[in-house]
């Protein structure tokens, strides 16, 4: 359903999941009603509030894509209500940093909005729809929330991850994750009256004339002509790791070197009848474990954003309850 705060005055196809596929220009445009949703510390947001730092972000990620209506109608939709709560967000923290008296120096602000908007800023501003003054005072806001969500935020996740975190970090994950074998096999099966002397010859002549992988069907039904008392297939290619393997085709693999043919071994089926299989091994994959070397530039990322989310979640709910 579409969201009642944006009203599209054009009919359109479904649109593409990814923006850069949607057409760059056309002529309609998108009438916004505007309402209050929500007051934060005696600072009221209104719709226009949130469609004008949505114009801000889509802009800076999708530039080539400014004069398509229904791009911006695609974004508005799909980010108003994160975007929402993002600017109650920074609201909080921007209360907290008003208390703790925060200033950001008017060089810096100005510095930053040349690095964000390039050195034609009015006009880049025109084009988004939003006053100087309108993007001076988005942009020294990001900056305070950007500081204060260092101090309280990434500053005490960055001492929470130790050494000895990314340590134990490892150690789990390669209890969960351990090194396994993966093998690439076909297997021959011979069924029928003196299957095993079949199967023995059959062996001893494929390791004697070696047939190329690609000929051996034609070779088996060559094979098979002259036992008609013998039924021989050939299976399609299998790929499994240790865990999904029978303990019988384990057993005949282990001892197989890639390109090579096992001996016949007696097996049963599912249906409980003798076979004789002969195994050829095509690829075998080892996937040790990565060293820690590896893995500790992941590991400590994926620790610091667990928690930088918790202590966030955390300080957010202070401020809620205090502002």
């Amino acid at each position: 359903m579409r969201t009642p705060f944006f009203l599209c005055l054009f009919l359109y196809s479904a649109l593409s999941a990814e923006l850069p596929s949607i057409s760059y220009a056309d002529p309609h445009k998108i009438g916004v009603q505007n309402s209050i949703l929500a007051k934060v510390n005696g600072t009221t947001i209104s719709m226009m509030d949130v469609k004008k730092k949505m114009d801000m972000i889509f802009y800076q990620n999708y530039p080539h894509l400014s004069e398509s209506s229904q791009a911006r109608l695609q974004f508005y939709e799909n980010s108003w209500r994160r975007i929402l709560m993002e600017i109650i967000d920074n609201e909080l923290i921007l209360a907290d940093a008003a208390d703790r008296e925060i200033k950001i120096a008017d060089a810096e602000i100005r510095e930053e909005i040349e690095s964000r908007f390039g050195p034609n800023v009015m006009s880049t501003l025109d084009q988004i729809g939003v006053t100087y003054d309108e993007a001076w005072k988005m942009t020294k806001n990001d900056m305070i929330v950007q500081r204060m969500s260092w101090w309280f935020i990434q500053a005490k996740a960055l001492a929470k991850v130790t050494p000895q975190e990314i340590r134990q970090s490892y150690r789990l994950y390669i209890k969960e994750h351990p090194a396994f074998t993966e093998w690439k096999y076909r297997v021959l099966s011979i069924r029928g009256e003196h299957s095993e002397e079949v199967a023995q010859q059959l062996h001893e002549t494929m390791l004697a004339e070696d047939p190329a992988l690609d000929f051996l069907p034609t070779f088996l039904k060559d094979f098979e002509t002259k036992h008609p008392d013998c039924t021989i297939s050939l299976s399609t290619e299998y790929n499994a790791v240790d865990s999904e393997l029978a303990e019988s085709h384990r057993a005949s693999l282990s001892a197989l070197t890639p390109g090579s043919f096992g001996p016949p071994t007696l097996q049963v089926s599912r249906d409980k009848q003798q076979v004789y299989r002969i195994f050829y091994l095509s690829e075998k994959i080892e996937h040790p474990v990565p060293s820690f070397e590896e893995m500790a530039s992941r590991l400590k990322n994926e620790l610091l954003q667990k928690s930088s989310f918790e202590i966030s979640q955390v300080y957010l709910e202070k401020l809620r309850k205090h502002y």
